[in-house]
């Protein structure tokens, strides 16, 4: 995951996160660099990078990027396991 971000960081994205969920890479950008990411060159650059770093699948989070995005499961748990 790290080396992932350390790339996108290299080709120009500056806030954004790479999530790992086994062989699937999910990139959460902010919504003004969806496009840049999507157009073909740099779409076919990640892809192939992220592949070359063991992925499988390489998804775009269509929600973006927020921060303390990974702790809304969290919160979400806890408040079932509370009320079991």
């Amino acid at each position: 995951m790290a080396e992932a971000e350390k790339f996108l960081k290299s080709i120009g994205f500056v806030e954004f996160r790479v999530r790992h969920h086994g062989d699937v890479a999910r990139i959460e950008l902010k919504g003004n660099d969806f496009k840049k990411l999507l157009s073909s060159g740099v779409r076919k650059t990640v892809t192939e990078k992220l592949k070359s770093l063991g992925y499988k699948f390489i998804s775009l989070d269509l929600e973006g990027f927020r921060s303390g995005r990974m702790n809304e499961g969290l919160k979400k748990s806890s408040r079932r396991i509370r009320r079991a």
